[in-house]
């Protein structure tokens, strides 16, 4: 094998067209409009895993906000400022390790098969964590309750 082609799928790079750059955060094409032709695709594992970690960290800073709002509304015993940073605190670094590992094992398996990955696929997985979130937050209320 020539050592440029091995170096290429070391580095997960195998198959990205000439002159292709990473497109910027956040680029969702929707398939209507004056951008209906353009086309945004990850290639890199990095950049799979930074619009993985973006999409991941807005999405539960968002959830855990509105979350903490709402227990500050309901505990005026406390600050209400310290209540929601609490939140926001623990909610992104709960978005931080679950957007690491997805991100990676996304990146890790893209980039095995040499696919493109839309911009679309970091944001569904980010809406992905945020559901699998709520949904096990309210089986956790079962049991303290």
């Amino acid at each position: 094998m020539p050592a440029d082609m091995i170096s290429d799928i070391e580095s997960g790079a195998a198959y990205i067209p000439y002159g292709y750059q990473t497109p910027s955060f956040p680029s969702l094409r929707w398939p209507t409009g004056p951008q209906m032709q353009t086309k945004y695709y990850l290639y890199y594992r990095y950049d799979i895993w930074m619009f993985t970690l973006f999409w991941t960290l807005i999405l539960y800073g968002a959830a855990h906000l509105a979350a903490g709002v709402w227990a500050a509304l309901m505990n005026r015993r406390f600050k209400a400022g310290l209540i929601i940073a609490v939140y926001l605190f623990v909610g992104l670094i709960e978005a931080f390790v679950s957007a690491s590992i997805i991100g990676a094992i996304l990146g890790l398996v893209y980039s095995a098969g040499s696919f493109a990955m839309s911009t679309w696929i970091p944001f569904i997985w980010a809406v992905i964590q945020i559901l699998t979130m709520i949904m096990i937050s309210y089986s956790m209320t079962a049991v303290v309750m």
